[in-house]
């Protein structure tokens, strides 16, 4: 089955909200609601084809973008691979030159409208921040860092033995404020083992679910599950795995290519390496070490 490379747009406003437009009836995955963009063209650049689309469909010229996210997504009649980049500058206002609906939408309420099965990593993608701390055990000066340096935009926080008692207390007061919080056996946010990961055959009951992936075949069990994000490791040496091998970025850039959903760079990163990782493909990174300051 031939691969359809489609530009796909993510158009934000300066409050954060985002374009969204209504696919005609008679079209492929007709009826639901979309990020725009169209086809590639032969030929065609990828920034070429994002301004070319929007004009086309809304009206606007773009003036910047950046990667976002690459889905590949295979359909029983057609496999896409939507290139998606933030359009952060341009010049117009969205509007349905072809007779669509186009609303603006806060990012938090996407997931009331209907979207194409493929467009689940980009909204997944837009709902996660670009860092993930892994906290164990979560310390009163860690917990204090945090609030002091980041916003629940900005980091979320998976504690691998939540269990303790003395870090009930400081969770709830993690969860008071926003940030999401990602531990074992949650009903809400999971994280799987690879091992578990591999152990399933079905996807557990949560809002949202994570897992540690190494391989191919993991990512692939994890895009059969319909994870909602994946860690991806060892990028780099790390003290806590010494004889773990390590994939380094270009092997990291092929696996997180394999995913449906966004990917986090783990293993030996830290916060200086977070341009690397986006370049890579990343969502961003998480770690260990990086946030125990």
């Amino acid at each position: 089955m031939k691969l359809v490379h489609v530009a796909v747009a993510v158009i934000e406003r300066s409050n954060g909200d985002v374009c969204i437009a209504k696919r005609a009836d008679h079209q492929h995955q007709g009826g639901l609601w979309e990020f725009p963009g169209g086809k590639v063209e032969s030929g065609e650049t990828l920034t070429r084809a994002l301004q070319r689309e929007l004009h086309e469909e809304l009206g606007i010229d773009v003036l910047q973008h950046e990667p976002l996210i690459s889905v590949k997504y295979r359909y029983p009649d057609k496999h896409v691979l939507l290139d998606v980049h933030r359009v952060t500058e341009f010049t117009g206002e969205p509007h349905g030159k072809e007779g669509q609906p186009v609303v603006w939408c806060a990012k938090d309420q996407l997931p009331k409208y209907s979207f194409p099965a493929a467009n689940k990593g980009i909204l997944n993608a837009l709902l996660l921040p670009q860092r993930v701390a892994i906290l164990d055990p979560l310390s009163n000066e860690q917990l204090e860092a945090i609030k002091a340096s980041f916003t629940p935009e900005s980091l979320a926080i998976y504690v691998r033995d939540s269990n303790k008692s003395e870090f009930v207390a400081r969770l709830s007061e993690l969860k008071d404020l926003g940030f999401r919080v990602l531990q074992k056996n949650d009903p809400l946010m999971c994280h799987l083992t690879a091992d578990q990961l591999t152990s399933l055959s079905s996807r557990p009951d949560v809002l949202w679910l994570s897992a540690s992936c190494h391989n191919e075949e993991e990512i692939e069990k994890a895009n059969a599950l319909e994870v909602d994000f994946i860690f991806i490791s060892p990028v780099k040496e790390t003290p806590s795995h010494p004889q773990a091998c390590v994939l380094g970025w270009d092997e990291f850039a092929r696996l997180a290519e394999l995913a449906h959903m966004p990917a986090y760079a783990l293993g030996g990163v830290n916060n200086e390496d977070l341009a690397i990782a986006l370049a890579h493909g990343a969502q961003g990174i998480a770690g260990i070490r990086a946030f125990q300051k």
